[in-house]
């Protein structure tokens, strides 16, 4: 068994080690294919790109996995953290046939142990995530502790079950949004457009950003979580789509009335899930529900392309629940720490947290 080398960083190579960019491809493509976006660009994008990645490799040489650290400061600790994007998950690629023994042996070398560090952080993830089910118990073999928290449920809409039932959406529902669309058009033409991160243009950036600024979330003092007003936010996702395997699995509509952008969802799609990062309306038109209209086109469109799960992240549990959603997988924070005293004195901040 090798592992990679830690390797001193240079401009010109934001992720040092052995292991090579179509290696880790190679793993994504392998692995579970609802995680095939954690690609080796996805962890070179944005203005935070990991600092190393940690690969375990068996006897033979093959890449087993791939684990992209950015150092990250926790309390008086500095601690290594699995880098990428925070939605929808920060994992990272494992191959498919790479089982608990041989994780364990590789997670127990040396090398892997002092890259690692002494406590190493994992989040957030599914409960359940194919990734997670396998690490998790390899770590506790290999000596770590592993503290857990959770962050909240997701919610996920089964599109297959809904539409099987017949009655999704509702007749009632759907003549609601039709009635929403003939209220919208009175102040402008209702044009929709479904964009990948192949096709999308910086005038389909540039609206999303407007109605950000424009929603809700421009009323919170911290200026809200937003992924395309906040340039650092914008930056990793124009950085991931320059990897066009990444670039198709990005996807976006966006709604305008006349000429003002109104409305937009936005996420990734892989295997048969699509992962909704942010989607959202400009409130000058919240009366007549623009979001909502323009989620149900999208829903519908991603189930006649063979998507059968939506996955739409945590909180606002009463629109979500009313157009079909229900509770999921909870989303954890993992920790994972060498040594019982340590776990046990981090414990109680970890859960607190």
């Amino acid at each position: 068994m090798r592992m990679t080398k830690r390797q001193d960083l240079t401009p010109a190579s934001p992720l040092a080690g052995d292991l090579r960019p179509e290696e880790i491809d190679a793993l994504a493509d392998d692995g579970d294919p609802r995680g095939a976006f954690l690609r080796h660009r996805w962890f070179a994008a944005g203005k935070n790109p990991a600092e190393r990645i940690i690969g375990l490799r068996r006897e033979d040489g093959t890449p087993a996995a791939a684990i992209p650290l950015s150092a990250q400061k926790y309390g008086p600790l500095r601690i290594n953290a699995v880098s990428g994007g925070y939605w929808p998950f920060r994992g990272f690629p494992v191959r498919s046939g790479a089982d608990r023994a041989e994780l364990a042996e590789m997670l127990c070398d040396p090398e892997s142990r002092r890259a690692l560090g002494g406590v190493w952080r994992v989040g957030p993830v599914f409960a359940g995530d194919a990734t997670a089910e396998r690490i998790v118990p390899a770590a506790r073999d290999a000596g770590w502790q592993v503290l857990t928290r959770s962050l909240g449920t997701i919610f996920e809409l089964d599109l297959a079950a809904l539409r099987a039932g017949g009655d999704w959406p509702s007749a009632k529902t759907q003549r609601k949004n039709r009635w929403r669309k003939r209220r919208l058009a009175e102040d402008g033409e209702v044009v929709c457009r479904y964009f990948t991160g192949a096709d999308w243009t910086k005038a389909d950036r540039d609206a999303m950003a407007e109605i950000e600024a424009n929603s809700w979330l421009a009323k919170l003092d911290d200026g809200g979580d937003t992924k395309f007003r906040d340039p650092a936010e914008r930056r990793f996702w124009e950085d991931a789509a320059q990897d066009p395997a990444l670039a198709t699995m990005i996807f976006g509509s966006l709604m305008s009335i006349g000429e003002t952008p109104a409305a937009f969802t936005f996420g990734i799609e892989a295997g048969d899930t699509r992962y909704y990062i942010a989607n959202n309306y400009d409130e000058r038109f919240t009366k007549f529900g623009p979001g909502r209209v323009l989620l149900y086109d999208d829903f519908e469109r991603a189930a006649e392309a063979g998507i059968t799960r939506i996955s739409w992240g945590v909180g606002d549990a009463g629109y979500k629940s009313e157009m079909g959603a229900e509770p999921g997988p909870v989303l954890l924070d993992l920790l994972f720490v060498r040594g019982g005293w340590l776990a046990a004195l981090l414990e109680p901040i970890w859960a607190r947290r």
